[in-house]
Protein backbone atom coordinates (compact mmCIF):
# COMPACT_ATOMS: atom_id res chain seq x y z
CA UNK A 1 0.00 0.00 0.00
CA UNK A 2 1.30 3.49 -0.80
CA UNK A 3 0.82 6.39 1.95
CA UNK A 4 0.62 9.70 1.43
CA UNK A 5 3.77 11.19 3.04
CA UNK A 6 3.68 15.02 2.01
CA UNK A 7 7.43 15.31 2.02
CA UNK A 8 10.02 15.23 -0.36
CA UNK A 9 13.25 12.98 0.07
CA UNK A 10 16.43 15.13 -0.19
CA UNK A 11 17.80 16.36 -3.51
CA UNK A 12 13.90 15.76 -5.01
CA UNK A 13 13.31 19.57 -5.99
CA UNK A 14 14.07 22.89 -7.23
CA UNK A 15 12.32 25.48 -6.61
CA UNK A 16 11.38 27.85 -10.03
CA UNK A 17 12.85 29.93 -11.79
CA UNK A 18 16.17 28.33 -10.92
CA UNK A 19 16.13 29.25 -7.44
CA UNK A 20 17.92 26.88 -4.70
CA UNK A 21 15.22 24.53 -3.70
CA UNK A 22 14.55 24.92 0.22
CA UNK A 23 14.05 21.02 1.15
CA UNK A 24 11.35 21.02 3.84
CA UNK A 25 8.40 18.65 5.90
CA UNK A 26 5.19 19.87 4.49
CA UNK A 27 2.64 19.94 6.77
CA UNK A 28 -0.29 17.39 6.07
CA UNK A 29 -3.32 19.13 4.60
CA UNK A 30 -6.27 19.72 7.21
CA UNK A 31 -8.64 17.43 6.05
CA UNK A 32 -11.34 17.94 8.63
CA UNK A 33 -11.93 21.25 7.40
CA UNK A 34 -11.85 19.60 3.62
CA UNK A 35 -14.27 17.96 5.00
CA UNK A 36 -16.99 20.17 7.20
CA UNK A 37 -16.19 22.20 3.82
CA UNK A 38 -18.01 19.57 1.52
CA UNK A 39 -20.61 18.87 3.80
CA UNK A 40 -21.48 22.33 3.86
CA UNK A 41 -21.70 22.48 0.06
CA UNK A 42 -23.66 19.81 0.65
CA UNK A 43 -26.22 21.57 2.83
CA UNK A 44 -26.16 24.43 0.43
CA UNK A 45 -27.29 22.80 -2.53
CA UNK A 46 -28.74 19.28 -1.53
CA UNK A 47 -30.80 20.73 1.97
CA UNK A 48 -32.47 16.98 2.26
CA UNK A 49 -29.34 15.59 1.93
CA UNK A 50 -27.62 15.10 5.24
CA UNK A 51 -24.99 12.44 4.14
CA UNK A 52 -22.73 11.94 1.52
CA UNK A 53 -21.33 8.80 0.16
CA UNK A 54 -17.93 8.97 -1.56
CA UNK A 55 -16.18 5.94 -3.20
CA UNK A 56 -13.74 7.60 -6.06
CA UNK A 57 -10.31 6.81 -5.08
CA UNK A 58 -8.89 10.45 -5.69
CA UNK A 59 -12.38 11.87 -3.92
CA UNK A 60 -11.53 9.94 -0.64
CA UNK A 61 -7.63 10.73 -0.58
CA UNK A 62 -8.67 14.03 -1.36
CA UNK A 63 -10.94 13.86 2.51
CA UNK A 64 -8.90 11.50 4.22
CA UNK A 65 -4.90 11.27 3.06
CA UNK A 66 -5.59 7.24 2.02
CA UNK A 67 -4.85 6.47 -1.36
CA UNK A 68 -5.82 2.69 -1.10
CA UNK A 69 -7.97 0.64 0.88
CA UNK A 70 -11.42 2.05 1.43
CA UNK A 71 -14.15 1.67 -0.72
CA UNK A 72 -16.72 3.91 1.06
CA UNK A 73 -15.70 6.92 2.94
CA UNK A 74 -19.38 8.49 4.07
CA UNK A 75 -19.42 12.18 5.62
CA UNK A 76 -22.50 13.48 8.13
CA UNK A 77 -22.97 15.50 10.71
CA UNK A 78 -21.43 13.82 13.42
CA UNK A 79 -18.56 13.13 11.47
CA UNK A 80 -17.42 10.43 8.85
CA UNK A 81 -17.15 6.43 8.73
CA UNK A 82 -15.29 4.57 6.34
CA UNK A 83 -15.16 0.53 4.67
CA UNK A 84 -12.15 -0.58 4.51
CA UNK A 85 -10.74 -4.58 3.82
CA UNK A 86 -9.11 -7.01 6.32
CA UNK A 87 -5.62 -6.70 4.05
CA UNK A 88 -5.37 -2.97 4.38
CA UNK A 89 -7.36 -2.15 7.51
CA UNK A 90 -4.33 -1.80 9.99
CA UNK A 91 -2.80 0.93 7.01
CA UNK A 92 -5.89 2.13 6.43
CA UNK A 93 -6.07 2.98 10.60
CA UNK A 94 -3.18 4.58 10.52
CA UNK A 95 -3.64 6.82 7.59
CA UNK A 96 -7.05 8.14 8.38
CA UNK A 97 -6.61 8.92 11.58
CA UNK A 98 -9.64 10.94 12.60
CA UNK A 99 -12.13 9.08 10.46
CA UNK A 100 -13.80 5.71 11.99
CA UNK A 101 -12.62 2.88 9.88
CA UNK A 102 -15.25 -0.58 9.63
CA UNK A 103 -14.63 -3.64 8.45
CA UNK A 104 -17.91 -5.47 6.41
CA UNK A 105 -17.68 -8.88 7.76
CA UNK A 106 -15.66 -10.70 10.66
CA UNK A 107 -13.14 -12.62 7.95
CA UNK A 108 -11.92 -11.89 4.92
CA UNK A 109 -12.73 -15.32 3.22
CA UNK A 110 -16.65 -13.62 3.89
CA UNK A 111 -18.28 -12.39 0.86
CA UNK A 112 -19.93 -9.20 2.63
CA UNK A 113 -22.76 -7.11 0.68
CA UNK A 114 -21.46 -4.23 1.02
CA UNK A 115 -24.08 -1.58 0.08
CA UNK A 116 -26.55 -3.57 2.27
CA UNK A 117 -23.59 -2.95 5.49
CA UNK A 118 -23.61 0.87 3.90
CA UNK A 119 -27.39 2.17 4.87
CA UNK A 120 -27.14 -0.13 7.86
CA UNK A 121 -24.30 1.85 9.63
CA UNK A 122 -25.74 5.24 8.29
CA UNK A 123 -28.84 3.74 9.91
CA UNK A 124 -27.56 3.41 13.18
CA UNK A 125 -26.20 6.82 13.33
CA UNK A 126 -29.06 8.06 12.17
CA UNK A 127 -28.88 9.80 8.80
CA UNK A 128 -32.01 9.84 6.93
CA UNK A 129 -31.04 10.64 3.67
CA UNK A 130 -27.73 10.30 1.34
CA UNK A 131 -26.71 11.96 -1.69
CA UNK A 132 -24.49 9.82 -4.38
CA UNK A 133 -22.01 10.70 -7.66
CA UNK A 134 -23.98 7.71 -9.58
CA UNK A 135 -20.88 8.33 -12.36
CA UNK A 136 -18.53 7.23 -9.46
CA UNK A 137 -19.92 3.59 -9.34
CA UNK A 138 -20.53 0.42 -11.03
CA UNK A 139 -24.04 -0.17 -12.39
CA UNK A 140 -24.20 -3.76 -9.71
CA UNK A 141 -23.43 -1.37 -7.07
CA UNK A 142 -25.64 1.49 -7.44
CA UNK A 143 -28.96 -0.74 -8.21
CA UNK A 144 -28.23 -2.47 -4.87
CA UNK A 145 -27.33 0.50 -2.96
CA UNK A 146 -30.95 2.01 -4.38
CA UNK A 147 -32.40 -1.77 -3.28
CA UNK A 148 -31.39 -1.23 0.15
CA UNK A 149 -32.19 2.04 0.42
CA UNK A 150 -35.65 1.59 -0.41
CA UNK A 151 -35.85 -0.84 1.99
CA UNK A 152 -34.69 1.44 4.41
CA UNK A 153 -37.28 4.45 3.85
CA UNK A 154 -33.60 6.63 3.08
CA UNK A 155 -34.47 8.71 0.00
CA UNK A 156 -31.10 8.69 -2.16
CA UNK A 157 -29.96 11.99 -4.30
CA UNK A 158 -27.61 12.15 -6.74
CA UNK A 159 -25.06 14.97 -8.22
CA UNK A 160 -21.89 14.63 -10.86
CA UNK A 161 -18.48 15.47 -10.14
CA UNK A 162 -19.28 16.50 -6.59
CA UNK A 163 -16.30 17.51 -5.42
CA UNK A 164 -14.88 18.61 -8.60
CA UNK A 165 -14.88 22.20 -8.29
CA UNK A 166 -13.46 22.35 -4.16
CA UNK A 167 -10.81 19.88 -5.71
CA UNK A 168 -9.91 22.70 -8.00
CA UNK A 169 -8.91 25.26 -6.03
CA UNK A 170 -5.51 24.55 -4.50
CA UNK A 171 -4.28 24.91 -1.35
CA UNK A 172 -1.02 25.91 0.04
CA UNK A 173 0.37 22.34 0.60
CA UNK A 174 -1.43 20.93 -2.73
CA UNK A 175 0.21 24.29 -4.60
CA UNK A 176 3.48 23.06 -3.12
CA UNK A 177 4.03 19.26 -3.98
CA UNK A 178 2.97 20.49 -7.37
CA UNK A 179 5.62 22.61 -7.21
CA UNK A 180 8.07 20.30 -6.59
CA UNK A 181 6.77 18.32 -9.18
CA UNK A 182 7.66 21.03 -11.87
CA UNK A 183 11.25 21.04 -10.72
CA UNK A 184 11.77 17.45 -10.21
CA UNK A 185 10.55 17.24 -14.09
CA UNK A 186 12.64 20.33 -14.87
CA UNK A 187 15.62 18.87 -13.20
CA UNK A 188 14.89 15.39 -15.08
CA UNK A 189 15.04 17.26 -18.49
CA UNK A 190 17.49 19.33 -18.21
CA UNK A 191 19.55 16.21 -17.41
CA UNK A 192 18.26 14.16 -20.63
CA UNK A 193 18.84 17.04 -22.72
CA UNK A 194 22.44 17.89 -21.10
CA UNK A 195 24.65 16.68 -23.91
CA UNK A 196 22.51 18.06 -26.91
CA UNK A 197 21.98 16.38 -30.11
CA UNK A 198 24.52 13.75 -28.91
CA UNK A 199 22.67 12.07 -26.07
CA UNK A 200 19.41 12.30 -28.30
CA UNK A 201 19.68 11.15 -32.08
CA UNK A 202 19.79 7.53 -32.65
CA UNK A 203 18.00 6.78 -29.86
CA UNK A 204 14.66 5.30 -29.84
CA UNK A 205 11.51 7.06 -28.34
CA UNK A 206 10.84 4.64 -25.56
CA UNK A 207 14.27 4.70 -24.73
CA UNK A 208 14.35 8.47 -23.97
CA UNK A 209 10.63 7.91 -22.26
CA UNK A 210 12.42 5.29 -19.98
CA UNK A 211 15.21 8.03 -19.05
CA UNK A 212 13.32 10.44 -18.56
CA UNK A 213 11.32 8.27 -16.30
CA UNK A 214 14.26 7.41 -14.64
CA UNK A 215 15.57 10.58 -14.19
CA UNK A 216 12.72 11.42 -12.00
CA UNK A 217 12.65 9.00 -10.11
CA UNK A 218 16.53 8.84 -8.91
CA UNK A 219 14.84 12.92 -8.23
CA UNK A 220 12.71 11.98 -5.93
CA UNK A 221 9.67 11.47 -7.83
CA UNK A 222 7.17 8.16 -6.55
CA UNK A 223 6.74 7.64 -10.11
CA UNK A 224 6.30 9.31 -13.45
CA UNK A 225 2.78 11.51 -13.61
CA UNK A 226 0.87 9.57 -16.42
CA UNK A 227 0.55 6.46 -15.55
CA UNK A 228 -2.49 5.56 -17.30
CA UNK A 229 -0.84 6.65 -20.26
CA UNK A 230 2.82 7.13 -20.04
CA UNK A 231 5.13 10.01 -21.13
CA UNK A 232 5.03 11.16 -24.35
CA UNK A 233 7.75 10.89 -26.72
CA UNK A 234 7.50 11.82 -30.23
CA UNK A 235 9.25 11.94 -32.96
CA UNK A 236 9.54 13.38 -36.72
CA UNK A 237 5.99 12.81 -38.10
CA UNK A 238 4.82 10.86 -34.79
CA UNK A 239 4.60 13.95 -32.88
CA UNK A 240 1.34 15.32 -35.47
CA UNK A 241 -0.12 13.06 -32.96
CA UNK A 242 -1.72 14.84 -29.82
CA UNK A 243 -1.18 11.41 -27.78
CA UNK A 244 1.42 9.54 -29.28
CA UNK A 245 2.59 6.58 -27.32
CA UNK A 246 6.48 6.16 -27.37
CA UNK A 247 7.85 3.11 -29.27
CA UNK A 248 10.79 2.01 -31.95
CA UNK A 249 11.26 4.83 -34.13
CA UNK A 250 14.64 6.65 -33.70
CA UNK A 251 15.16 10.31 -33.69
CA UNK A 252 16.95 11.95 -36.33
CA UNK A 253 18.42 14.86 -37.52
CA UNK A 254 16.51 17.90 -38.85
CA UNK A 255 12.96 16.90 -37.36
CA UNK A 256 10.74 17.44 -34.24
CA UNK A 257 11.22 15.66 -31.20
CA UNK A 258 7.65 16.95 -28.58
CA UNK A 259 8.05 15.90 -25.45
CA UNK A 260 5.11 15.45 -22.48
CA UNK A 261 5.98 14.56 -19.07
CA UNK A 262 5.43 15.25 -15.55
CA UNK A 263 6.11 13.72 -12.29
CA UNK A 264 4.30 12.34 -9.68
CA UNK A 265 4.73 12.94 -5.44
CA UNK A 266 2.16 12.27 -2.57
CA UNK A 267 -0.55 12.12 -4.86
CA UNK A 268 0.05 14.99 -6.94
CA UNK A 269 1.08 15.32 -10.33
CA UNK A 270 2.67 18.52 -12.60
CA UNK A 271 2.64 18.21 -16.75
CA UNK A 272 4.90 19.89 -19.36
CA UNK A 273 5.19 19.94 -23.07
CA UNK A 274 8.61 21.18 -24.74
CA UNK A 275 8.95 20.33 -28.63
CA UNK A 276 12.90 20.61 -29.91
CA UNK A 277 14.48 20.27 -32.90
CA UNK A 278 17.46 18.72 -33.51
CA UNK A 279 20.52 19.81 -35.49
CA UNK A 280 18.85 21.80 -37.26
CA UNK A 281 15.06 23.77 -37.86
CA UNK A 282 12.73 21.95 -40.24
CA UNK A 283 11.12 24.42 -42.74
CA UNK A 284 7.86 23.85 -41.27
CA UNK A 285 8.75 24.93 -38.02
CA UNK A 286 10.23 28.59 -38.98
CA UNK A 287 6.73 29.69 -39.67
CA UNK A 288 4.75 27.22 -37.32
CA UNK A 289 6.88 27.22 -33.93
CA UNK A 290 6.14 31.34 -33.54
CA UNK A 291 2.78 30.90 -34.07
CA UNK A 292 2.24 28.06 -30.90
CA UNK A 293 3.92 30.49 -28.92
CA UNK A 294 2.19 33.61 -29.76
CA UNK A 295 -0.63 30.93 -28.50
CA UNK A 296 0.29 30.07 -25.07
CA UNK A 297 1.43 34.05 -24.37
CA UNK A 298 -2.07 35.25 -25.88
CA UNK A 299 -3.94 32.87 -23.60
CA UNK A 300 -1.71 33.38 -20.52
CA UNK A 301 -2.61 37.05 -20.52
CA UNK A 302 -6.12 35.80 -20.29
CA UNK A 303 -5.83 33.91 -17.38
CA UNK A 304 -7.30 35.60 -14.22
CA UNK A 305 -10.06 34.72 -11.30
CA UNK A 306 -13.53 35.83 -13.33
CA UNK A 307 -12.29 35.40 -16.93
CA UNK A 308 -14.51 32.73 -18.50
CA UNK A 309 -12.26 29.39 -19.76
CA UNK A 310 -13.59 29.33 -23.13
CA UNK A 311 -12.48 33.35 -23.83
CA UNK A 312 -8.94 31.86 -22.21
CA UNK A 313 -9.08 28.72 -25.16
CA UNK A 314 -10.23 30.85 -27.83
CA UNK A 315 -7.27 33.32 -27.52
CA UNK A 316 -5.24 30.29 -28.45
CA UNK A 317 -7.70 28.76 -31.07
CA UNK A 318 -7.71 31.83 -32.75
CA UNK A 319 -4.02 32.77 -33.11
CA UNK A 320 -3.21 29.47 -34.43
CA UNK A 321 -6.39 29.51 -37.06
CA UNK A 322 -5.77 32.95 -38.00
CA UNK A 323 -1.83 31.43 -39.06
CA UNK A 324 -4.43 29.28 -41.11
CA UNK A 325 -3.42 26.00 -39.42
CA UNK A 326 -5.91 23.49 -38.51
CA UNK A 327 -7.20 23.97 -34.79
CA UNK A 328 -6.05 21.54 -32.34
CA UNK A 329 -8.57 18.79 -30.95
CA UNK A 330 -8.74 19.50 -27.49
CA UNK A 331 -9.40 22.03 -24.98
CA UNK A 332 -6.26 23.95 -24.04
CA UNK A 333 -6.02 23.70 -20.78
CA UNK A 334 -7.07 21.57 -18.35
CA UNK A 335 -6.58 21.35 -14.35
CA UNK A 336 -3.37 18.91 -12.81
CA UNK A 337 -3.46 17.71 -9.37
CA UNK A 338 -4.52 14.41 -8.19
CA UNK A 339 -5.65 13.28 -11.14
CA UNK A 340 -3.72 14.54 -14.49
CA UNK A 341 -6.70 15.50 -16.27
CA UNK A 342 -9.47 17.40 -13.70
CA UNK A 343 -11.33 20.57 -13.37
CA UNK A 344 -11.03 23.32 -14.55
CA UNK A 345 -11.52 22.70 -18.02
CA UNK A 346 -10.10 25.19 -20.67
CA UNK A 347 -12.75 24.29 -23.56
CA UNK A 348 -13.83 26.71 -26.16
CA UNK A 349 -17.60 26.86 -25.72
CA UNK A 350 -17.39 26.57 -21.61
CA UNK A 351 -19.17 29.30 -19.93
CA UNK A 352 -17.31 28.26 -16.32
CA UNK A 353 -15.34 31.22 -14.66
CA UNK A 354 -11.83 30.78 -13.46
CA UNK A 355 -11.06 31.60 -9.43
CA UNK A 356 -8.43 31.85 -7.73
CA UNK A 357 -6.20 29.21 -6.48
CA UNK A 358 -7.13 26.96 -9.67
CA UNK A 359 -3.98 25.04 -11.39
CA UNK A 360 -4.15 24.50 -14.99
CA UNK A 361 -1.79 24.20 -18.49
CA UNK A 362 -2.05 26.40 -21.10
CA UNK A 363 -1.27 24.09 -24.23
CA UNK A 364 -1.79 24.68 -27.71
CA UNK A 365 -0.32 23.21 -30.83
CA UNK A 366 -0.04 23.16 -34.61
CA UNK A 367 -0.61 19.30 -35.90
CA UNK A 368 0.76 18.62 -39.76
CA UNK A 369 -0.24 14.79 -40.96
CA UNK A 370 2.93 13.09 -42.41
CA UNK A 371 5.09 16.16 -41.17
CA UNK A 372 5.58 16.88 -37.77
CA UNK A 373 3.65 18.78 -34.83
CA UNK A 374 4.44 21.39 -32.48
CA UNK A 375 3.08 22.06 -28.64
CA UNK A 376 4.43 23.95 -25.66
CA UNK A 377 3.04 23.67 -22.36
CA UNK A 378 2.93 25.46 -19.22
CA UNK A 379 1.13 25.17 -16.11
CA UNK A 380 -0.34 28.04 -14.02
CA UNK A 381 -1.81 29.04 -10.95
CA UNK A 382 -4.63 31.43 -11.21
CA UNK A 383 -4.50 34.65 -9.00
CA UNK A 384 -6.87 38.10 -8.84
CA UNK A 385 -5.23 39.96 -11.64
CA UNK A 386 -3.53 37.42 -13.70
CA UNK A 387 -1.82 34.36 -13.30
CA UNK A 388 1.59 32.37 -12.18
CA UNK A 389 3.45 30.13 -14.26
CA UNK A 390 4.85 27.30 -12.34
CA UNK A 391 7.38 26.41 -15.17
CA UNK A 392 10.97 27.71 -15.39
CA UNK A 393 12.18 25.78 -18.79
CA UNK A 394 12.57 28.38 -21.35
CA UNK A 395 9.58 28.02 -24.92
CA UNK A 396 11.54 30.34 -27.28
CA UNK A 397 12.27 28.83 -30.28
CA UNK A 398 16.25 29.82 -29.94
CA UNK A 399 16.45 27.44 -26.97
CA UNK A 400 14.50 24.52 -28.38
CA UNK A 401 16.86 23.98 -31.61
CA UNK A 402 19.88 21.74 -30.30
CA UNK A 403 23.00 22.22 -32.20
CA UNK A 404 25.71 20.53 -29.98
Amino acid sequence: MQISTYHTRPGSTRAPHGSPAVERTLPPPDFPTRRRQTLARMRRSHPIADSLAICDPLDIQYLTGTRHGISWLILHAGGCFAISRHMLVEEVRAEAVDCEILLPCARSTERPDLEKFLLAEMTRRGCRSLLIDPARLAAQSYLNLIRHAEIRDIPVLTATDFLACQRAIKDATELELIRRCVGISETAFEGLTARGCAGLLGRTEREIADELETRMWSLGADRQGFPETGIIVASGPNSASAHHSPGGRRVAAGEPLLLDWGAELSGYRSDMTRTLFLGSLPDFAREAYPVVEKAIGDAARLLQAGQAMGEIDRAARDVVTGAGYTEFHYGVGHGVGLAIHETPWLRARSEEICEVGMVTTIEPGVYLTGVGGIRIENLYRIGKGGCECLNSLPIDLESMVLTR
